[in-house]
């Protein structure tokens, strides 16, 4: 299970340009963002579009960001609450950080993650199903997991299942996800009966022998 807590710094600048100018910034490599949150009036900002990439891409939705408006600022415990992308490239378009209170419990949501190799999908016996890949949690801020790894080596044959109540989930962190729901399991392979086969075979030999009679010569009347 990934439980780090590393905790990533960015640096990001008051924004007076707003509303479809905002289109100018981003020709500038910049994207307009705002910081809301815990006891915070919500304020405008721009951030430099390679950092904001850089520290997203390692700290997801889940990881603290130390937060400074201006270089000289006091770091704020943010979480990187949204993002949007252009859908054609694919850049940042706009990040909405979370202020978060250390000492209050947030409720937010977590990747599932499947790690290891089930011995019934390595043997051929069936596919691996993943029937969910997030769980709803509740705990501090600074105990968020980034993600939870399924290790999936228990499904051993057809009848083994992972449900929420078997992810190892540390004591300070709360599931709300009900605990009946299934995580994984390895489905059978669909063999084709061989019932189902022979009634082929014979509706194949039926339809070639129609096509023959259908082709020979006509009797005279």
């Amino acid at each position: 299970m990934a439980n780090e807590h590393k905790t990533y710094e960015l640096v990001v600048q008051p924004r007076e340009i707003t509303g479809k100018q905002s289109k100018q910034l981003r020709r500038e490599d910049l994207v307009p963002g705002v910081v809301y949150g815990n006891e915070v009036k919500a304020e405008s900002i721009q951030v430099l579009h390679r950092e904001l990439d850089r520290v997203y891409l390692h700290a997801g939705s889940n990881t603290l960001v130390d937060l400074k408006i201006g270089d000289t600022a006091t770091p704020r415990k943010v979480f990187i609450h949204n993002v949007q992308r252009n859908p054609v490239s694919h850049n940042l378009t706009h990040v909405d950080f979370m202020v978060v209170n250390l000492l209050e419990e947030i409720t937010t949501t977590v990747q599932l993650v499947l790690t290891g190799e089930s011995p019934a999908v390595k043997n051929g016996d069936g596919v691996l199903l993943q029937a969910l890949d997030h769980i709803q949690i509740r705990a501090l801020p600074s105990d968020i997991l980034p993600l939870i790894e399924v290790d999936t080596s228990v499904l051993d044959d057809l009848d083994k299942t992972i449900h929420v109540s078997d992810l190892a989930v540390p004591g300070n962190v709360t599931v709300l996800t009900s605990g009946d729901e299934l995580v994984a399991k390895v489905t059978a392979l669909r063999a084709e009966p061989e019932e189902e086969v022979e009634a082929d075979e014979a509706a194949a030999e039926i339809a070639e022998g129609a096509e023959e009679g259908a082709g020979g010569p006509e009797e005279e009347s």
